[in-house]
């Protein structure tokens, strides 16, 4: 397995991994499907805990978005499945995705998920895959911060907008503090394009354009972005 992990724009190494649901070949048994790969420090530890209430809660509206949950951690099968049954036993959710057991820390040292913080634990690494298998973002969280599971599914539907409609999304997307929930234009490509720009789009600038987005998309982006309310 190559130990240097994959970067942004590159393909997400080919790699066989044991889980809770059986062996799996990543990247290809998602070829077609986006996925989300995310390491936790530990099973039966309380943010990791919180963090697979929270991920098994939402995982439809990822499957909505056509993207599949793995987690990882550098523990044994046997523990995941264990901690699975807490889970459920104790929290009343099923956890329906599957956790990869890597108990030597290969996947997780191929993949960069082990850090200085420490030596025998996983970082809270997130690696968003799109549906032809390429790395779309890298996240990293400290040991001691769950992660916030309503910008990660922001940032899958941000990124799956920019594939469909070539554009860039603002900081906060939908809910820009500029343009609200508008799509920014990419930049002209010549200098014969700028007299046109500011003609056929709204815009503060040549270089800062930007058009409405479909509302059935800023719907669900305003959707998955708000946090579920505790009950």
């Amino acid at each position: 397995m190559e130990n240097r992990m994959p970067l942004i724009g590159e393909k997400f190494p080919e790699m066989e991994v044991v889980t809770t649901q059986g062996t799996k070949k990543l990247p290809d048994d998602y070829k077609g499907k986006w996925f989300m790969l995310f390491s936790h420090p530990g099973d039966f530890t309380p943010v990791c805990t919180t963090e697979f209430f929270s991920f098994a809660q939402r995982s439809e509206e990822f499957q909505k978005l056509n993207t599949e949950l793995i987690g990882l951690s550098v523990d044994s099968k046997i523990s995941h499945m264990e901690w699975i049954n807490w889970i459920h036993d104790n929290l009343k959710i099923d956890v329906k995705f599957p956790i990869i057991a890597d108990p030597m820390g290969n996947v997780a040292k191929s993949l960069g998920m082990i850090h200085a913080e420490s030596a025998t634990s996983t970082v809270r690494a997130v690696f968003i895959v799109d549906d032809k298998s390429t790395v779309r973002a890298i996240l990293y969280y400290p040991l001691e911060i769950g992660r916030n599971v309503s910008e990660i599914l922001r940032m899958i539907k941000a990124l799956q907008m920019v594939d469909k409609f070539k554009i860039a999304t603002p900081a906060n997307w939908p809910d820009n503090e500029i343009i609200g929930n508008s799509f920014i234009n990419p930049p002209p490509a010549t200098m014969a394009d700028i007299p046109e720009r500011m003609k056929k789009y709204k815009g503060y600038a040549w270089w800062l354009t930007y058009k409405d987005a479909p509302k059935e998309d800023v719907d669900e982006a305003k959707k998955v972005s708000r946090m579920k309310e505790v009950s």
